[in-house]
C-alpha cells in the first residue's frame, strides 16, 4: 500500500509518500510546497495543487492521510490553513485517493504513544519506524510522514481486526455445520429405529394372524 500524508499549510504545504509491506513501512519520498505571502492567493493555492497533483503523478498513492486543522486562537492562520487543506484534497479526489483524517493528538498517539508529544520526538520517531538516516526536514515533511504513518497503523489494525472477525464467523459456520450433520445422524438412526420396530412389530402381528388361521383349522 502506498500512501501520502500531508501536513497542510498556506505557506508551507508537506507531503511524504510512504510504502508499507506487513508491518514494515519504508519512505519513498517527500517535500514542501513552499508559496510567498507577497503572492495573490488563487496563486499561492494554484502551486499547492499543483505540487501535490505531481507527487500523486509520480509516485501512485492510493490513500490519502491529512491532518485535521486546529481552530485555536488563531482564526486567521486556520483559514488559510484551510484553503491549502482543501485544494490538497481536490488534488488527491481527482486521482482516486482514499481519504483519512487525523487530529493531530491522534497522529502523535500512533507515532509516538501519546497525544502529548513535541515535534522532536515526532521527527526521531518518524525517522526510526522509516528506517532513515536522516531526520526528515523540514518539519512539515515529517508531520506529513506521520500521518501517513498514522494512517497505515489505522488500516493494518483494522484488517487485522476484520480477519479475526472473518475467522471467528468461520468457525461459528464450521460448528453449525457440524451440529447439523449431528442433528441429521440423530434423525436418520431415530427414522431407521422406527423402521425396525414398525418391521418387527409387522412380522409379529403376521406370525400371530397365521398361528391363530392354523388353530381355527
Amino acid at each position: 500500500m502506498i500512501i501520502l500524508g500531508i501536513d497542510p499549510g498556506l505557506a508551507h504545504t508537506g507531503w511524504g509518500i510512504i510504502e508499507t509491506r506487513g508491518s514494515v513501512y519504508r519512505t519513498r519520498a517527500y517535500g514542501c510546497v513552499e508559496t510567498k505571502a507577497a503572492e495573490p492567493l488563487d496563486q499561492r493555492l494554484g502551486r499547492i495543487f499543483d505540487g501535490v497533483s505531481e507527487a500523486i503523478e509520480l509516485y501512485h498513492p492510493t490513500q490519502l492521510a491529512i491532518e485535521k486543522i486546529f481552530f485555536g486562537e488563531n482564526t486567521r492562520s486556520a483559514i488559510a490553513t484551510a484553503h491549502a487543506r482543501g485544494v490538497a484534497i481536490v488534488a488527491c479526489a481527482q486521482n482516486g485517493l482514499e481519504v483519512g483524517e487525523y487530529t493531530p493528538m491522534q497522529i502523535k498517539q500512533a507515532v509516538v504513544g501519546t497525544g502529548s508529544a513535541d515535534k522532536y520526538q515526532v521527527i526521531y520517531m518518524v525517522r526510526n519506524i522509516l528506517a532513515l538516516d536522516h531526520d526528515p526536514r523540514p518539519d512539515h515533511c515529517a508531520d506529513a510522514l506521520a500521518a501517513a504513518i498514522c494512517h497505515a497503523n489505522l488500516v493494518r489494525t483494522r484488517n487485522v481486526a476484520r480477519r479475526v472477525a472473518g475467522d471467528q464467523v468461520l468457525q461459528q459456520e464450521l460448528a453449525q455445520r457440524e451440529w447439523d450433520a449431528h442433528e441429521a445422524r440423530q434423525a436418520t438412526a431415530a427414522a431407521t429405529a422406527a423402521h425396525v420396530t414398525r418391521e418387527t412389530r409387522d412380522r409379529s402381528a403376521m406370525l400371530a394372524a397365521r398361528k391363530s388361521r392354523r388353530s381355527k383349522a
